[in-house]
């Protein structure tokens, strides 16, 4: 998909120079040296691929950030602009890209962001196996946990929970999963990243509504969801646990000191079984530890 967006010399470069499986991030800033995170590492892209220098490093260009969005929407603005408002379009791999430009508002609602001036283009990668280590910890003896992944961003928060609803399947344990799926990055857009054979997707709706049509029509045992933000991802939460619904999702938090100073997370602590925490690392979905629901670590890693 990467081909059919990037510009034409900076996609022969990537392609020819650079391995695609460890790059977690492309960034173009307008006037700026192009950024390849690779391994987690930030570097610039050169001629001759990536590069720890900025000197002779491929500047990104206005009409190559412009591009780039144009050919993501299909060359239909209108048409994603529902997406674009919350800052960001999703590709059919998942790929996710973060944009910045002029905020166009109205009455006191965005509208729309024109001139652009910026992307950050998030990759995402399959780590099979990633949440083996703790996989007892968060399913024990047939019965579903309650598992909040907590990370800070980028830290493979998405790609643990597609894993272990893909070991769910591998293990032909068949609990009905139903992913809620807001901004097209855990199952990709129209479900073309793999999930498992006992998943059904609800795409690009809010939690809220996700969670209260999904529990009505597929009778879900687990109910799996990506960064929960606000009071009504919170209560999305609760209606699930108090319908006897499972849940596995993540949120923004560096540890789970962090976790605690949350605003109203005390509204949905004592819902969560099992904590896992990742830690910051060169690759995704790197386990420092689970704890339980009174926050006692039971795991860390390398033990």
């Amino acid at each position: 998909m990467l081909d059919k967006i990037l510009d034409e010399k900076i996609y022969r470069i990537l392609s020819n120079k650079v391995n695609f499986s460890k790059i977690n991030e492309i960034r173009l800033r307008e006037a700026k040296p192009v950024v390849i995170f690779f391994d987690g590492q930030a570097n610039f892209l050169g001629e001759n691929g990536i590069q720890l220098s900025s000197d002779r490093a491929i500047i990104a260009s206005k009409n190559m950030i412009e591009d780039i969005i144009f050919k993501a929407s299909e060359f239909s603005i209108y048409s994603v602009n529902e997406e674009l408002k919350q800052g960001y379009l999703v590709l059919d791999g998942g790929e996710r890209i973060g944009v910045c430009g002029t905020v166009v508002m109205e009455n006191s609602k965005i509208k729309t962001i024109t001139n652009f001036s910026s992307v950050n283009i998030r990759i995402p990668h399959e780590v099979r196996n990633c949440c083996l280590p703790v996989f007892k910890q968060l399913y024990d003896e047939q019965e579903l946990k309650n598992v909040l992944i907590i990370s800070s961003p980028g830290q493979g928060k998405t790609t643990f929970i597609r894993d272990f609803v893909n070991q769910l399947s591998l293990r032909n344990m068949s609990h009905n999963v139903l992913i809620i799926d807001e901004r097209g990055e855990i199952a990709g857009k129209g479900n073309k990243l793999q999930v498992g054979k006992f998943c059904d997707v609800l795409s690009f709706t809010d939690k809220h509504n996700g969670f209260l049509q999904g529990i009505r029509a597929m009778n879900p045992h687990l109910i799996v969801t990506d960064e929960l933000g606000d009071d009504n991802d919170f209560e999305a939460v609760k209606y699930a646990s108090n319908c006897g619904v499972n849940i596995l999702a993540t949120i923004h938090a560096d540890s789970v000191y962090q976790l605690k100073q949350k605003q109203n997370f005390n509204k949905i602590a004592n819902i969560f079984e099992r904590y896992v925490v990742l830690k910051k690392a060169g690759k995704p979905g790197v386990i420092e530890g689970v704890y339980n629901g009174n926050f006692e670590k039971i795991y860390a890693e390398g033990k």
